[in-house]
């Protein structure tokens, strides 16, 4: 159970990090690298990636309403969260000639989050990112210390699947067989000590009495051993031969020695006709035998 429980632990910790973080901005000039994650609607990043200039809106930080471009090339627009939702400003940077858009968090309110709505996305072509309070702020003041020079950055996905459904399938197909197979071994293992602990051990079988088959009739009186005078093996139903060698049980009841030595290795360690347990003769001798040293 320890195992089965770290296993799903590792297995949902490792989707979680992959989901946090999908993609990330790489800083030219400083070749520096920040984690984003993709929101869930929109077009995704391509294998290639996409190459602009980030750019704060300075009539509009928020991004909610149509800004003025800053530049005259490819620029991303980095905006902070607040103020409408994130679809909202992901259309209004559209509007304004954006290629992507970066949405930061500049108060760390909730860490990490997908950016989602309800809402037809279809009129949407461009990708948008959201980054936290940590790598906001980095970009938010190197956008600023490069006005002379915008910020030329990369915008590039880890792979070019997407790693949570990979993750995902992973968990529905591949985790539950794993599971299932160490829950078969360990029944398997379980199953197999059990019938160890059922059968009888070759020192159980030696320490049974064997006799040889006399087909002589003898009195009650004549029959001093004790011994159940069948005339066939309640095993294999067969009659028994004279001289035949007789495998005699603590419960008197006597069987072939072949027959009933399978029986006690591979089925049961009991008498088949009255389920006594052999190993109980020593414990019944012991019991046994304080009564008569006291007569």
């Amino acid at each position: 159970m320890i195992l089965y429980f770290w296993f799903w632990s590792l297995i949902i910790a490792n989707l979680y990090i992959k989901s946090v973080v999908q993609a990330s901005i790489l800083v030219i000039g400083s070749n520096e690298t920040y984690a984003d994650r993709a929101a869930a609607f929109g077009p995704r990043l391509s294998e290639n990636g996409k190459v602009g200039y980030l750019v704060e809106p300075s009539s509009d930080r928020t991004g909610c309403n149509l800004v003025y471009p800053p530049i005259s090339t490819d620029w991303i627009a980095l905006v902070r969260r607040g103020g409408c939702s994130f679809v909202t400003k992901v259309r209004k940077m559209q509007e304004s000639g954006a290629i992507a858009v970066v949405v930061g968090d500049p108060e760390n309110r909730s860490g990490w989050v997908t950016m989602y709505t309800p809402d037809n996305t279809s009129d949407i072509k461009i990708p948008s990112l959201f980054i936290t309070k940590k790598e906001y702020t980095t970009l938010h003041y190197l956008s600023k210390m490069a006005e002379d020079m915008p910020l030329m950055v990369i915008l590039q996905a880890d792979g070019f699947m997407t790693w949570p459904l990979l993750d995902l399938l992973l968990i529905i197909f591949v985790s539950p067989s794993i599971v299932m197979m160490f829950v078969l071994y360990s029944w398997l293992v379980k199953q197999k000590k059990m019938r160890r602990q059922e059968i009888a051990s070759s020192e159980d079988i030696a320490n049974l009495d064997k006799r040889c088959f006399r087909r002589e009739k003898k009195s009650s009186a004549e029959n001093v051993t004790g011994y159940d005078d069948e005339e066939e093996c309640s095993i294999c139903l067969e009659s028994y031969r004279e001289n035949d060698m007789l495998r005699v049980l603590p419960c008197k009841h006597a069987f072939h020695l072949s027959c009933v030595d399978t029986w006690l290795t591979t089925q049961k360690r009991f008498c088949p006709i009255c389920k006594r347990d052999i190993a109980l003769k020593s414990t019944i001798a012991a019991e046994i035998t304080p009564l008569l040293s006291a007569r």
